[in-house]
């Protein structure tokens, strides 16, 4: 991995208005009570987005938050860069169009990118917090490599799960995915809403084991 990157986690969909900078907002208010992620910084981008759109309505509507009024004000949509992704520890997508994409721009990026859901796959399959002392400088890092190695090992099942049960009648095109609600109505739109959330929750329940070196 390049030695220049810092400790970013960088959520990344199509138009950055809606799945990355949800997921941005969210994960970065639970990274933020995590022992071992205060260096984190937690960004998004869009692989098809215009500059400056503002975060969409339905989000803004649904989402709740502490702190979220403050921050979808202030969001404004950037597209993705190679130096964005060059400068990623950890990137994370929406989908797996949006993996391929990244992937396409940035090559030697393949290994520290996944999609959300992936990733949850990856970091829940048994044995996860023993991997955690692995050669890796910061805990993004340290993350990414674990579940790199553990590519194939977690298949992904077309049976609804925690993370798809908002959704049960209208599977993804592929199961990794978080489908774009956008153009598919308010239902749909509401559904991805709360499938960007379960993914969260699923995540941060992972990620503390990864600070398991450090603290011992």
């Amino acid at each position: 991995m390049d030695e220049h990157r810092d400790q970013t986690l960088l959520l990344v969909c199509a138009a950055n208005v809606c799945r990355s900078p949800l997921a941005e907002f969210l994960l970065h208010r639970r990274l933020s009570g995590l022992a071992g992620f205060d260096g984190v910084v937690v960004e998004s981008a869009g692989v098809s987005a215009r500059v400056g759109s503002e975060i969409c309505e339905r989000v803004r509507r649904v989402e709740r938050g502490d702190g979220f009024a403050a921050f979808a004000g202030t969001h404004r949509s950037r597209p993705i860069s190679l130096e964005i992704v060059e400068g990623a520890s950890l990137i994370l997508t929406a989908s797996t169009a949006e993996r391929s994409a990244i992937a396409a721009l940035a090559p030697a990026a393949r290994s520290r990118t996944f999609t959300l859901r992936e990733a949850a796959a990856l970091a829940t399959v048994p044995g996860f917090a023993d991997e955690a002392d692995v050669d890796a400088d910061g805990v993004l890092d340290r993350f990414a490599t674990i579940i790199h190695g553990r590519r194939g090992f977690a298949p992904a099942s077309r049976k609804p799960t925690g993370l798809r049960r908002f959704g049960r009648s209208r599977t993804p095109a592929d199961p990794f995915d978080i489908a774009d609600g956008h153009l598919q109505g308010s239902a749909a739109h509401d559904r991805t809403i709360a499938q960007v959330g379960a993914v969260v929750d699923a995540l941060t329940a992972a990620l503390p084991a990864v600070t398991s070196r450090d603290a011992a």
